[in-house]
């Protein structure tokens, strides 16, 4: 792998080196061109498994949100069925009743919070993608 230095381009060419210049640039390109493919594709596959990740990341929201939202349904339902069983005279309905309420309000908020620590990992989708751009621009810019 050639290295783009100072001392590869002149800083005045001389009318009768013009071509000999124009040489010599289209060979540092070359051998570059071979490096900034392979550098491209090396992102590609980067930017891949790093859409694999964020994939799986939105399935498992997907997953803790219709757990909440059927917890969330369930709740309502027992909830109303709780206001009828109030109104009934016995002792023991009720307290089944608020168990099972519990349980729903215990995996509502059990699925909230998932859902709250999986949406924060947002910012960090396809962070090694933008560092390795952020560090091959850097380097780049520091040839030129």
């Amino acid at each position: 792998m050639e290295k783009l230095q100072k001392s590869d381009l002149p800083p005045q060419p001389a009318t009768g080196s013009i071509v000999f210049d124009l040489i010599k640039v289209i060979r540092i390109m070359r051998s570059a061109g071979k490096t900034i493919f392979t550098q491209a594709v090396l992102h590609g596959q980067l930017a891949r498994v790093e859409w694999e990740e964020e994939k799986i990341r939105l399935m498992k929201m997907l997953a803790f949100m219709l757990l909440g939202f059927a917890c969330l349904l369930c709740f309502m339902i027992i909830a109303g069925v709780l206001a009828l069983a109030f109104s009934w005279e016995t002792a023991y309905r009720t307290q089944v009743i608020i168990a099972v309420i519990a349980v729903y309000g215990i995996g509502i908020g059990v699925a909230w919070r998932r859902l709250d620590i999986l949406s924060a990992q947002s910012n960090r989708a396809f962070a090694a993608t933008r560092e390795e751009l952020a560090a091959d621009m850097a380097l780049i810019s520091s040839k030129l």
